[in-house]
């Protein structure tokens, strides 16, 4: 499973933090995709977990500051599409099912056109206010359907 982790901790104990890191080993199923470091007192890592084992690893860092974890489901394939505005394309992945962590799924005709009905509104409108104004009208007929 993937997780992100916001680490908040005091940078004058890094050197608590990387003794409390570099003591023992990860167990072996424990992925670290990503870790960035902010401009304050917070770093982010991604990571990938399989056992108790993999979380417990992650947990020594709540014994230097405070890490904030969730589950994290990748979406960038969506999120792409709706950057680089592939209304067909997102409509085609859409449709096929594999939205959603990459198993099939019944998404049926009515959902397929209205994600995609509320898509375009927002693509079409003069501007974000305009945009905005069509999902919440939008949002009302999907209401009242």
């Amino acid at each position: 499973m993937l997780f992100v982790s916001i680490f908040t901790s005091d940078r004058k104990l890094d050197p608590e933090l990387w003794a409390t890191i570099w003591q023992g080993n990860p167990p072996p199923s424990l992925n670290l995709i990503g870790a960035y470091n902010m401009s304050n007192d917070k770093r982010v890592y991604i990571w990938e977990a399989e056992s108790v084992l993999d979380i417990q690893f992650m947990d020594r860092f709540n014994e230097i500051g405070v890490m904030e974890t969730s589950p994290a489901f990748d979406r960038t394939v969506g999120w792409r599409m709706a950057f680089n505005k592939e209304l067909d394309a997102f409509e085609e992945w859409f449709s096929s099912g594999r939205n959603r962590s990459g198993n099939s799924s019944d998404n049926n005709q009515y959902e397929i056109d209205s994600a995609i009905d509320l898509r375009r509104r927002g693509m079409q409108a003069p501007n974000r206010h305009a945009a905005r104004l069509e999902a919440a009208k939008w949002r009302e007929e999907q209401q009242q359907s």
